[in-house]
């Protein structure tokens, strides 16, 4: 299976919403990205994905093995 097919699979079954836009997309020069499929009102929301899959600060330095590049290199992430 192609990597964008297991890709879509995935935020299928984790809950990610994204009626406006497809992925992939491709463009001239070999570029892949995101295409509207449906016309995308000023402020209207193009994207839901749920909290719960998403990678903040936090728990990045929660992370076992990321958490050691914030602890390790403190110099480089500010509060």
């Amino acid at each position: 299976m192609e990597k964008c097919e297991v890709f879509n699979k995935w935020c299928d079954e984790v809950g990610v919403k994204s009626e406006k836009v497809q992925y992939p997309a491709y463009f001239d020069g070999g570029l892949v990205g995101v295409q509207a499929k449906k016309d995308i009102r000023h402020r209207e929301m193009i994207m839901s994905v749920p909290y719960s899959i998403l990678m903040t600060i936090d728990k990045a330095k929660r992370h076992p093995v990321i958490g050691r590049i914030f602890s390790d290199n403190p110099q480089l992430f500010g509060e």
